[in-house]
């Protein structure tokens, strides 16, 4: 069966009397808010007519639970009419309905009593579940309880390079990566019982009932999902789980010795230091405003009412409503976006760590300029890090970080790489009169107490000193600090040459090895939280703390959503997939032989289940395929499977029409719709 897909935040216009959450999520974070999408609301019996038209089979749709529950108990029958309308129309249609119960949005009653991970969770959600079926249960065969699960967990950890989380609710500033952790573990458990505990209700209204889960599925090499798979299924302890997510941190760097120090426009939190040790601060950042060069602006107070391009997850994303209250935020994806933005007049400004605005007038010199004023007082210092037990190589590092102040290569080497640019102060912090002030240690020649034997963290300088070269972890994309030149593979910047005045003073020799962000990313992608982990618990290999016993195998058919993937790390690839991952869908890597993989592996995971793909689709160019190529290639790969035997029963083709893409402004490298809608200037 061929199908196609929306979803109720991305389609229904926003009404205000009933907000969910991640409308919350848009007007906070100033990310572009879903005003009044593509009507579907009122209109969707002109999309359900095209779909038809395609020769559609199935139509997925979501239920707006805040439309259907505005107040915690109370029930909106008007609501609960029009989705029984919607039914009965793509019946009429000759199409089945897909429903799905929970597609990345609640309302915000809910979050207020804990949100998915908060102990009333189980009960809320099976309220909702036991009016959704008591009004509509009897229309729908096929239902999922919770969209992308997957993908949930993202709004309760995010990596250490990113400033925010990449979905809503978003923890408090003060969250450890503990704290994370234990918030993601919660999230897993709550959504399997949630959902057994929904399948239960669902099929004692419809036995015919048929109900499963859509969990996204990353396109990795097969080496690498296995071991991403393996890692989750051996995990025992709570304690085991915590370490795997360390991996998203520096800590997990440094203490799997992959990695000596972390020199990468690093800022210091009170939550990274929590997991790793800092040295002396080598820059002081602060918030800056980048206009172009023949800008009229000369003050913040000009940018009253213009717009201010600020950078997705970026500080200023989050600093812009503080700093500019006044000014229209204007989020992208990158910053080259950002520059786009500025260069067309959409935005006036851009606002950022002036590190990064730096780096920007660098790559293009005399096309823009920086505004005299700092925006924010306290400043962003950066550091080098190491990994916690070892004073030794924290002294070596500080002392490098010192003479290369005090030698005068700070200024010198500040001067080569932004020429033209003011020369900043060197963070004043003063040296640290003993190690017990760096992290409560002993003195750095202490022994293990009773053995006479040195102590283990001394070692590790040693260990580096006789291996005769520091490994070092840097930026490799902040033009002026740490930046690889595309053409030659040349690595410079202010950074670059700290990393190596400390292999100077360390190994005798400015001998450098630079962590491969191969590595980076295989050392994050093989944790669990990128693991198969929603259908790895349904086939009963989570362990219970994660999926409890009596939620394994409550599922009638296996869903998954898949979109890209890369058939190696190559590094292009990598940062293809990064892009992706930010919402720059244009420049995402395009695998189809994946789903053929994935096809194969559902089959043998479950034999005795049907499958059905409930989302796969591309913007209107990916990877230098357009959408027409995309979908034959991939739908292709559903044939082969088929014929070699694997029960795949159903093919959703993400979207019908344009809708919008959670915050991301409207461009063709955000809409996957069949059906082409202009979001932003449509009258109609």
């Amino acid at each position: 069966m061929f199908g196609v897909a929306t979803a109720d935040h991305q389609c229904e216009a926003y009404n205000a009397n009933y907000q969910d959450i991640h409308d919350i999520w848009e007007q906070r974070r100033n990310l572009t808010r879903r005003g009044r999408a593509t009507d579907f609301w009122n209109r969707y019996s002109e999309d359900i007519q095209l779909a038809q038209a395609l020769g559609c089979k199935l139509f997925r749709f979501s239920l707006a639970w805040s439309r259907l529950e505005p107040e915690p108990g109370m029930f909106n029958d008007e609501a609960f009419a029009h989705y029984q309308r919607l039914i009965e129309t793509i019946h009429a249609a000759g199409m089945e309905p897909v429903m799905t119960l929970h597609h990345f949005t609640w309302p915000v009653h809910v979050e207020e009593r804990g949100g998915l991970i908060g102990d009333e969770f189980l009960s809320i959600f099976a309220n909702y579940v036991s009016h959704v079926v008591s009004r509509l249960g009897q229309q729908v065969r096929y239902w999922i309880t919770f969209n992308e699960p997957t993908q949930l967990i993202y709004g309760y950890i995010k990596p250490w390079w990113q400033q925010d989380y990449f979905t809503p609710p978003g923890l408090p500033g003060n969250a450890t990566l503990t704290d994370q952790m234990d918030a993601v573990g919660k999230l897993m458990r709550n959504l399997f019982l949630a959902h057994a505990a929904a399948r239960r209700v669902i099929k004692s209204g419809n036995a015919g009932a048929l109900v499963g889960v859509n969990p996204m599925v990353l396109g990795l090499p097969t080496y690498l999902q296995r071991l991403i798979d393996r890692n989750v299924t051996r995990l025992r302890t709570p304690q085991d789980w915590l370490r795997q997510g360390q991996r998203f941190a520096e800590r997990g760097l440094l203490e799997h010795g992959q990695v000596d120090v972390v020199v990468a426009t690093l800022t210091m939190t009170r939550e990274r230091a929590e997991q790793i040790d800092f040295s002396e601060a080598y820059y002081a950042a602060f918030q800056r405003l980048l206009v172009r060069a023949d800008s009229p602006t000369k003050e913040p107070q000009d940018l009253r009412g213009k717009a201010v391009a600020v950078v997705k997850s970026s500080a200023s994303e989050v600093d812009i409503v503080t700093l500019l209250p006044e000014a229209c935020a204007r989020v992208v994806g990158t910053y080259a976006d950002a520059l786009q933005e500025l260069d067309t007049g959409r935005a006036a400004a851009v606002l950022a760590d002036d590190t990064i605005l730096l780096g920007l007038i660098q790559q293009h010199p005399g096309r823009y300029r920086l505004l005299d004023k700092q925006l924010t007082t306290e400043p962003e210092l950066y550091a080098a890090a190491v990994a916690k037990g070892n004073p030794e190589l924290l002294e070596a590092v500080d002392g490098a970080v010192r003479r290369f102040k005090n030698s005068g290569a700070w200024a010198s080497n500040f001067a080569l790489h932004f020429p033209g640019q003011p020369v900043p102060p060197f963070p004043q912090l003063g040296s640290r009169a003993t190690l017990a002030d760096i992290s409560g240690m002993k003195a750095m020649n202490s022994t293990e107490e009773g053995t006479g034997q040195a102590t283990k963290r001394k070692t590790v300088l040693e260990r580096i000193k006789a291996r005769g070269y520091l490994i070092v972890a840097v930026k490799e994309n902040v033009p002026g600090f740490g930046y690889r030149d595309p053409k030659t593979g040349e690595l410079s910047g202010l950074e670059i040459d700290l990393a190596r005045a400390m292999a100077q003073d360390i190994c005798g020799r400015s001998a450098l090895h630079i962590f491969d962000p191969v590595l980076k990313l295989y050392s994050i992608l093989s944790t669990a939280l990128t693991s198969n982990w929603w259908h790895l618990g349904m086939a009963g290999k989570l362990p219970a703390f994660l999926c409890p016993s009596e939620c394994v195998d409550q599922q009638d058919f296996v869903g998954f959503d898949y979109y890209w993937g890369i058939r190696t790390l190559q590094l292009y690839r990598i940062q293809q997939f990064m892009d992706a991952a930010l919402g720059n869908f244009n420049k995402a890597p395009v695998w189809p032989g994946v789903l053929y993989r994935t096809l194969k592996y559902y089959a043998k995971l479950f034999p005795d289940k049907e499958i059905l793909i409930t989302e796969n689709g591309c913007v209107d160019k990916a990877d230098g395929v357009d959408r027409a190529s995309y979908i034959s290639q991939h739908v292709r790969q559903v044939q082969r499977a088929y014929h070699d035997g694997v029960k795949v029963v159903a093919y959703i083709c993400w979207s019908i029409t344009s809708n919008r893409e959670w915050g991301l402004k409207f461009s063709p490298s955000s809409d996957f719709g069949l059906y082409h809608i202009e979001l932003d200037t449509d009258p109609a």
